[in-house]
């Protein structure tokens, strides 16, 4: 028996390896590509990273409180989605398809693939795993379905979400849109797929990988322009697919080392008689998506990045498409780049675009400047220091980027002025903006200092009260010494005086 047990431990130990190298050639699934984010990218914007609502997935599977009291809505939907009905196209008659015992079993039979997603170590059972799987996704394929619906303007629905705990309110929206966009919270895509097509088969027999329907369901929900896409990891990747086109060029898929290669911001740009405007494009990824994702981006809840900077050398004019900062778009836009630093084959599209403008950014003066043009568009609750501190942190453990905007970049660095434009424009400029620059870092600095004091040291009324009390004995103590020192020097004086008047 002993014999026996100790072969199947050997025997365990491999699985993991087996299932992770069997995984690597799978058209519809990509090894390791549900990960945890480093601490590197992590660090500065933490939250940005956590769902705080729901979760997907078993990474942060009752992670908090309000997860765990979001469990309950969530077989809700699971059950909704299970209970769709479908229509029997050769019959004629509607018929409820197999039910979730069954679809259970075809996601048991993903496991491996399943696990290889995760790395390959996720220590649960694969039954276990696969409910997670089966639960998971039922949700979120209905939450996507009712998106949808919800961010239709024809069908105008939105009062028949005044009672469902994730739509109710817009607030509760964004926040649902946030933590399903975050690389931490996803599963496999293949497994929506499985899910989608017992509930929805397909009369044409389509395999897996021709099946697109989950991708257009998705777009949909979030705004994108639908595209014929195959062997997306999951939804973060689907969204990368949507806004990041894919160049045959082999020089714009070769990665380098991620840098800032704009050398000069937004004042120092126009002190050299340089136009920044926004632009008119329609396009997304360099012309790629049709006009109607312009109008859409104008949606509150539609979160979509244009990168079609261009910079016409001749007439002096950098044109930059509006970026509209709503409540989603700085934990979409950070997930979306630990994406893009999690592989090394993907373009850094959007690491480019982050390094461009936190160049271009360089302090308050250069945002306040770019929101008159109407560059930047904040639709957020973010205040200009909060927005600045995402610009200032938005590429920290960025690793790599692609060369998108370096052609730019070259012709914006070496642009010149004449001498008697430098003394007459570029200097008084410069010479003012640095000044802002520097009073806006003893400021910046100085109420980070200030927020530590309060956070280590005074962290309730009473330590307030002691901090206090301490700083005005100091005060006395120190006046005390002060006038005591005052007191003996005049009392020495006054003695000198006496005795050499006697």
């Amino acid at each position: 028996m002993r014999t026996l047990d100790k072969s199947k431990d050997e025997i365990e130990w491999m699985i993991p390896v087996e299932v992770m190298l069997g995984s690597l050639d799978h058209g519809e699934v990509q090894a390791c590509s549900i990960l945890r984010i480093p601490d590197e990218i992590r660090g500065p914007k933490q939250e940005c990273y956590k769902p705080k609502l729901v979760s997907v997935g078993p990474l942060h599977r009752g992670a908090t409180r309000q997860i765990l009291l979001m469990e309950e809505p969530k077989w809700r939907y699971a059950k909704s989605f299970l209970d769709r009905k479908v229509q029997n196209n050769q019959g004629g008659q509607k018929k409820q398809e197999s039910g979730p015992r069954e679809r259970g079993k075809e996601i048991l039979k993903l496991d491996k693939v399943v696990r290889a997603s995760y790395g390959g170590d996720l220590d649960l059972d694969p039954h276990d795993l696969a409910k997670i799987m089966l639960v998971d996704g039922c949700f979120l394929l209905e939450l996507l379905h009712k998106l949808g619906e919800y961010m239709d303007p024809q069908t105008n629905q939105r009062e028949a979400f005044s009672s469902d705990p994730f739509l109710e309110t817009e607030e509760k929206v964004q926040c649902v849109l946030n933590d399903i966009s975050m690389l931490e919270n996803q599963i496999p895509f293949i497994v929506l797929k499985k899910l989608y097509n017992s509930v929805f088969p397909e009369n044409n027999n389509k395999g897996v990988a021709e099946d697109h329907r989950v991708a257009d369901v998705m777009r949909k929900a979030f705004g994108y322009h639908s595209k014929d896409r195959h062997g997306s990891a999951h939804m973060l990747h689907l969204m990368h697919l949507s806004t990041v086109e894919e160049d045959n060029n082999q020089e714009a898929k070769r990665l380098r080392q991620a840098c800032r290669e704009l050398k000069r911001c937004a004042t120092r740009l126009r002190a050299a008689g340089i136009t920044i405007k926004p632009t008119n494009s329609n396009s997304i990824a360099n012309g790629n998506v049709n006009a109607s994702t312009s109008v859409n981006n104008q949606h509150k809840l539609v979160d979509i990045f244009d990168f079609n900077i261009s910079f016409n050398e001749q007439d002096k004019i950098l044109e930059i498409p509006a970026l509209h900062i709503k409540e989603t778009t700085e934990a979409r836009w950070r997930n979306l780049i630990a994406w893009e630093q999690s592989r090394i084959w993907i373009r850094g599209k959007y690491a480019s675009y982050a390094l461009f403008f936190q160049t271009l950014i360089c302090c308050e003066h250069d945002l306040k400047f770019l929101e008159k043009k109407g560059v930047i568009v904040n639709e957020s609750k973010k205040s200009n220091a909060e927005i600045m501190t995402m610009f200032r942190t938005i590429s920290d453990g960025v690793d790599h980027m692609d060369s998108s905007y370096s052609d730019h970049c070259k012709k914006l660095n070496a642009h010149r002025t004449t001498l008697v434009t430098k003394a007459f424009r570029e200097w008084p400029i410069i010479t003012w903006h640095r000044c802002r620059h520097v009073l806006e870092t003893l400021v910046f600095y100085w109420w980070n200092w200030l927020g530590i004091l309060i956070r280590d040291h005074i962290p309730t009324v009473w330590k307030f009260f002691g901090v206090v009390a301490a700083i005005v004995l100091l005060v006395l103590t120190i006046m005390q010494t002060y006038y005591s020192a005052k007191q003996t020097h005049y009392s020495a004086e006054q003695a000198r005086n006496a005795t050499s008047g006697s």
